[in-house]
């Protein structure tokens, strides 16, 4: 990758930043963060954007990493996950200590998680009112506890994931026929059926995130 060069730092940080953008290795993290070719194209796009638009580029002293990290934010966003406010805490103070002055080196991700005093409350808070979370899942399957016991689990892994700024898989197609094949690959309905069910079980894992966490909390 070339340098930057301090005196034409922005044009410099852009081809950077494309050649991170079209390195194979970041175009590979994409489609293992997001699952999908067509959404990891989406979120590398918005990333390379998001990033150009940076006043200071030459000052962020690791910026593939920084550009994995943007990455990571916008596919969270894509998929509506609550890792996406964690990164986006991580993000703002990059950005601060750019309007500072001076060079920037990254703090690591797992940084991210000192930026949000509530996520300590929300392990504990899921934890304590599990038995009430579970009540509160729809009974969809014809073992309505098993169903709730996997959108209760995958929803525990995606606020655990989040909160270490990592993207969850907790919450894909495989993972939830994994856990639950009997429904999630049920051989005698159609397809569109199954495909109804993965995104209600989505909408449920959403509503008890959403129970756990509040919108104050994420503002």
């Amino acid at each position: 990758m070339h340098s930057i060069d301090p005196a034409d730092g922005l044009s410099a940080g852009r081809q950077q930043l494309a050649e991170i953008r079209e390195d194979p290795r970041t175009k590979r993290l994409a489609r293992r963060y997001a699952g999908d070719p067509a959404l990891a194209d989406d979120a590398l796009q918005r990333t390379y954007y998001a990033l150009a638009r940076l006043k200071n580029l030459e000052q962020i002293a690791n910026l593939p990493a920084y550009f994995r990290t943007v990455l990571a934010r916008e596919v969270y966003r894509e998929r509506g996950q609550l890792g996406a406010v964690l990164i986006e805490d991580f993000t703002r103070v990059v950005e601060a200590r750019q309007d500072a002055g001076g060079p920037v080196s990254p703090p690591a991700i797992e940084d991210a998680v000192g930026f949000s005093l509530q996520a300590r409350s929300w392990l504990e808070r899921f934890a304590h009112e599990r038995d009430d979370l579970l009540t509160g899942i729809p009974a969809r399957s014809d073992e309505p506890d098993r169903y709730r016991a996997v959108v209760c689990d995958a929803a525990g892994r995606v606020l655990r994931d989040g909160i270490n700024g990592e993207p969850s898989e907790a919450d894909t197609n495989p993972a939830l026929r994994a856990a639950y094949p009997e429904y999630f690959t049920q051989p005698d309905v159609s397809p569109n059926t199954l495909h109804q069910r993965f995104r209600r079980a989505r909408a449920d894992l959403r509503s008890l995130l959403q129970a756990v966490v509040s919108r104050d909390e994420l503002t």
